[in-house]
């Protein structure tokens, strides 16, 4: 199933791009946090897959720094841009490829969960039934 997805023929589950790090990035929170919502994912699957046409096609990305983040976070349905080195304690956040807030603090990771749920249940036409 997974060659399947990653070669674009076939999709079964939300793909979740993430960065691998670089030098701009000396925090492991970005590589966590897409952890987080790759475990996330799985386990709401099998409910959304009940409940939603279409949200296995889903894309998300977390990435590491705003240097290339935001372009990739723009090609996903939802992509979060966290601070790299240097850089200001704020995560952009895109939807379909606009910004649409920027998250700060220590909530981060639950909020950007939040955003993922709340995109589903909006976007995502519910199954009759």
């Amino acid at each position: 199933q997974e060659i399947l997805q990653t070669m674009g023929l076939r999709a079964f589950t939300p793909m979740v791009t993430a960065c691998p790090g670089c030098g701009r990035t000396t925090s492991t929170f970005f590589q966590e946090l897409a952890s987080r919502i790759q475990n996330h994912v799985r386990e709401r699957m099998p409910t959304w897959r009940e409940q939603y046409d279409g949200v296995e096609n889903m894309t998300l990305a977390v990435m590491g720094c705003v240097v290339n983040g935001p372009g990739e976070s723009k090609h996903a349905n939802v992509g979060i841009s966290l601070p790299g080195t240097g850089e200001s304690p704020a995560a952009p956040v895109f939807v379909d490829g606009r910004k649409t807030m920027t998250l700060r603090g220590d909530n981060i990771a639950a909020e950007f969960q939040a955003i993922v749920d709340d995109y589903v249940a909006t976007r995502y036409t519910r199954k009759a039934g």
